[in-house]
């Protein structure tokens, strides 16, 4: 039988693998999204990441870890990764409303450190890992290098057709530019016609 812990990790990572496949998407659009779509999924996924980590832990682990880059195992280092690929979609949304980079950076360091001294304070059974707090942060901004890049990318492209279709205007390469290459034009490509009798 699957257990209460085990599914509500299922669905915390089924809303963060949403989350950040619709952010990806987005990124390949032309245009920006609404800012007010862009808060509620930002408002969703802020409200999963708090019910996963201010739940009640197993107590097992120390209170409070300020040793900073600290693996005593695997299960420490896929934690770690973990926590990057919590963040990652709170990045990637930021970054399709175009915030800019300072902006996701201390968006991301206020929340982190917000439920780590909350962890600590009101002793839930976790520890308040200073390693949350950098690897969280990481997350957001590779999140946040992704669609930044992603749309810089779309952006040059479109920006580089655009100058080649007006350099084919501009140097009339482009259908229907006349030169007066008919026959019977002011510019005396066609017989003259004189006034003089013989």
């Amino acid at each position: 039988m699957i257990s209460l812990t085990f599914a509500l990790n299922l669905l915390f990572a089924g809303v963060l693998g949403t989350l950040a496949l619709l952010a990806l998407v987005r990124a390949f659009g032309r245009r920006m999204p609404r800012r007010g779509g862009v808060a509620l999924l930002v408002g969703a996924w802020a409200a999963a990441v708090l019910v996963m980590t201010l739940r009640p832990g197993t107590g097992l682990g120390v209170r409070l870890n300020l040793v900073p880059i600290l693996f005593d195992g695997p299960a420490s280092a896929v934690d770690a990764v973990l926590n990057v690929g919590v963040f990652v979609p709170l990045g990637m949304l930021l970054a399709l409303v175009a915030v800019r980079f300072r902006t996701v950076f201390v968006a991301a360091l206020v929340m982190t450190l917000g439920i780590e001294v909350t962890q600590y304070i009101s002793d839930l059974g976790r520890t308040a890992d200073i390693n949350d707090v950098i690897t969280n942060v990481l997350g957001a901004c590779l999140g946040w290098a992704v669609v930044a890049g992603i749309r810089a990318a779309l952006g040059a492209g479109r920006a580089r057709e655009v100058r080649r279709k007006g350099t084919g205007a501009d140097t009339g390469t482009g259908p229907g530019v006349g030169l007066g290459t008919g026959t019977g034009t002011d510019a005396g490509t066609g017989p003259v016609l004189s006034g003089a009798r013989p």
